[in-house]
């Protein structure tokens, strides 16, 4: 008896599994959506993370000029684990070149995961999902990873201003819809 439930509850794929969950309108399966592996989306997210890396960290070149540091001092910042403290030498250094080569790869990666879980090209679906990663950038990269680096933590890097650059480069993840109708040529939903 048992076996014989459960052949009648596997239905071919053409056929509507009856569910005791009422569909809700605009309802989608965020598993078997997120199962789907889009390589031109995934570009498009790559190129969406370079974008709004560069956006955040230019906004972060000016809140340093601003409290009296130089424009390249957040260039400098991811270089300090490798070169330590030289990388925070005043004036043009190559940190500057080695920091924004690690900014721009971590935000990259950071933008393909963005638009492999953000399969919508709504702005109000981007944004809000941009609000979100970067409020979790903020919490569990700049306040928990970064800090692990000890040349990072002994520079004393504000929270308040390193949570609004992380928020604009959320925000700047939406340009993932200008990079997936370009590369992909379609338009979503």
């Amino acid at each position: 008896m048992i076996g014989f439930s459960m052949a009648n509850t596997y239905q071919s794929k053409k056929q509507v599994v009856p569910s005791t969950v009422p569909q809700e309108e605009g309802e989608m399966d965020l598993i078997a959506t997120w199962l789907i592996f889009d390589l031109p989306r995934t570009i498009a997210g790559a190129m969406a993370g370079i974008t709004a890396g560069l956006i955040a960290w230019v906004f972060a070149g000016i809140l340093a000029v601003l409290s009296g540091t130089e424009f390249w001092y957040p260039f400098k910042i991811p270089a300090a684990p490798i070169l330590g403290n030289d990388a925070m030498t005043f004036g043009i250094t190559p940190a500057i070149l080695i920091g924004t080569v690690l900014m721009l790869a971590i935000s990259g990666v950071l933008g393909m995961v963005y638009s492999h879980f953000v399969k919508s090209n709504r702005m109000d679906a981007l944004l809000g999902a941009g609000f979100m990663w970067g409020t979790f950038s903020w919490i569990f990269i700049n306040n928990l990873f970064v800090n692990s680096f000890q040349n990072i933590r002994e520079l004393d890097l504000p929270k308040g201003a390193a949570f609004f650059v992380l928020l604009l480069f959320g925000f700047s993840l939406s340009s993932l819809k200008i990079y997936d109708r370009i590369i992909c040529g379609r338009h979503r939903a």
